[in-house]
């Protein structure tokens, strides 16, 4: 009997260990979502303004101009994609780490989260 309440709080810790990393995951992909858009943003208002200053300007600088500004645009991007890969990067190797070190409370909280979740689909199929 007293290995139930034992077994109840290493559950219970190991619970709040992982949803603490999964809020940490959602936060980093949140931010990075966030640094896209901001960057497409950006990209969108300065076409408009070179559009606008395009009436009067000829042609190939307008050309000249876009292109630069869509060169430096895919720059950010792919800057902003490194870091959410190094986010990610570093998500999964904490979440790889923590399963490395608890396997049994691991496999106790997906069996619990799977249950749960076949329960809810279970009651949605009545």
């Amino acid at each position: 009997m007293t290995a139930l309440p034992n077994t109840r709080d290493a559950l219970g810790e190991s619970w709040t260990s992982a949803s603490r990393r999964a809020r940490r995951i959602a936060r980093h992909s949140r931010h990075a979502a966030e640094d896209i858009a901001v960057e497409l943003r950006t990209l969108l208002s300065e076409l408009e303004s070179t559009l606008a200053d395009g009436t009067q300007a000829d042609a190939v600088a307008l050309r000249g101009k876009l292109r630069k500004q869509l060169d430096a645009a895919r720059e950010r991007l792919n800057d902003t994609r490194d870091a959410m890969r190094d986010r990610a990067g570093v998500a999964i190797s904490d979440a790889d780490h923590y399963v490395h070190e608890n396997p049994w409370q691991t496999i106790a909280i997906v069996g619990g989260v799977a249950l749960l979740l076949g329960a809810l689909f279970a009651s949605r199929s009545r």
